[in-house]
């Protein structure tokens, strides 16, 4: 049974008179699957009557009443209600195993003692069939159903209010959709939509997926929502990519966002928004691993275990002298095989590839790929590191535009 099958009967009286016709079914979302608590009905003259389901006979052929409509109290609207034909048919949801955006385009009806629960959703070719009154010809097309049914627990509604429609495990099973497939969720999706999805999210998982959002969309996200709430995203984000966006911003709403930012992190992004675009220091990020030239092995792993958290990449550790200029890189790797005691001056590379912060961005490029780099330092005056270039920014450089933000970060946080 289908929620369209519904729609189409008529509403009896108990002697069998035709007095209304079904306008909505109201159904409970304190359930797993949502029991069918009334019905809303438009009467004969044009009256809008909400029905407790109890007061329902029979709902075969056509929906027969118990009682007289005069003598049958009204059903009040619960906090926990939905009204399945205006809150969710024709409404978008996200489907959590296909990590798609679907289209509802009819509810799955299930009648079990008496009661009745919407146990999916259909959102293929058969809904419509069936809304249009073509459902006969479901079987010659060979069409089948199950093919186009989502179970309701696995999908989550893109309704504003999160609050109003409560299922399973709406907000707990979104959040766990990686940042790449979310994004891919939130490009699909109108703007308020969109936002609904980011509010949902705390800030941290609202900057990952951000982060992997085209473009455009992250700029219109961020002016329509809340500054502050933008503003705490923007913390939470790579600085390379933060730059992006802030560039692509109206000057005025970036600077507002600047000044409403942790004074450390807004003070990173206004010096790579110094850097044109283009070059090495528009591209490049300030979350990196440096460590003094006088440090031992043990001393260097005990650094690492406080700033790692607040980098992008710890594959490669850049050793600067006391007077701030960069004399030497190491890897992780070779840190970890190197004896506790030992001077990270007595292993580090002391030829450094490297690129000044005016460099252009595609010969950047082509410096990783030509020495098979996973980052390289950005210096201004020869040889105070200023950031580095990963690999992925680099394949964004070279990849179309259209597969931007679609790279993997393998070696990101």
């Amino acid at each position: 049974m289908y929620v369209s099958e519904f729609i189409k009967k008529p509403i009896l009286s108990p002697e069998g008179k035709r007095i209304g016709r079904l306008k909505d079914l109201i159904v409970s979302s304190n359930h797993a699957y949502p029991l069918i608590k009334a019905l809303k009905m438009t009467t004969s003259d044009k009256k809008i009557i909400t029905i407790a389901w109890r007061n329902i006979a029979d709902v075969n052929k056509e929906i027969v009443l118990k009682f007289p409509l005069d003598e049958i109290k009204e059903y009040h609207i619960k906090k926990h209600d939905i009204n399945l034909l205006e809150d969710v048919m024709d409404r978008q949801v996200v489907d959590i195993e296909g990590k798609k955006v679907r289209r509802v385009n009819d509810l799955k009806i299930s009648p079990t003692n008496g009661h009745y629960h919407i146990i999916g959703v259909d959102i293929g070719v058969n809904g419509i069939l069936r809304r249009l009154g073509l459902g006969r010809v479901v079987k010659p097309l060979s069409i089948r159903s199950s093919e186009d049914l989502i179970s309701w627990e696995d999908i989550d509604t893109l309704k504003s209010d999160y609050s109003k429609l409560k299922l399973k495990v709406p907000k707990q099973k979104i959040k766990k959709l990686h940042p790449a497939d979310m994004a891919e969720i939130v490009d699909q999706l109108g703007l308020h939509e969109s936002l609904t999805i980011l509010n949902s999210l705390d800030d941290e998982a609202a900057a990952d997926t951000l982060e992997e959002v085209s473009p455009e969309r992250q700029v219109s996200l961020l002016e329509g929502m809340e500054s502050q709430r933008a503003a705490e995203i923007l913390d939470e984000m790579s600085p390379d990519d933060a730059a992006d966006v802030l560039a692509d911003l109206p000057e005025e709403k970036a600077e507002e966002l600047l000044d409403l930012m942790e004074p450390e992190e807004s003070k990173d992004l206004r010096e790579l928004l110094e850097y044109p675009e283009t070059t090495a220091g528009g591209i490049m990020t300030t979350e990196f691993v440096e460590v003094n030239d006088d440090l031992t092995v043990k001393e260097v792993m005990e650094s690492l275990r406080e700033i790692a958290k607040d980098v992008e990449t710890i594959y490669y550790i850049y050793v600067v002298s006391k007077a701030g200029d960069l004399v030497g890189v190491t890897s992780l790797r070779d840190i970890i095989l190197a004896e506790p005691q030992t001077p990270i001056s007595d292993f580090m590379h002391t030829h450094i590839i490297k690129v000044d912060v005016m460099d252009d961005q595609h010969d950047v490029a082509q410096q990783i790929a030509k020495y098979n780099l996973i980052a390289l330092p950005v210096v201004e005056n020869e040889s105070k590191i200023k950031g580095i270039v990963t690999v992925d920014d680099a394949i964004d450089i070279v990849l179309p535009t259209a597969w931007k933000k679609r790279v993997p970060r393998m070696f990101g946080r």
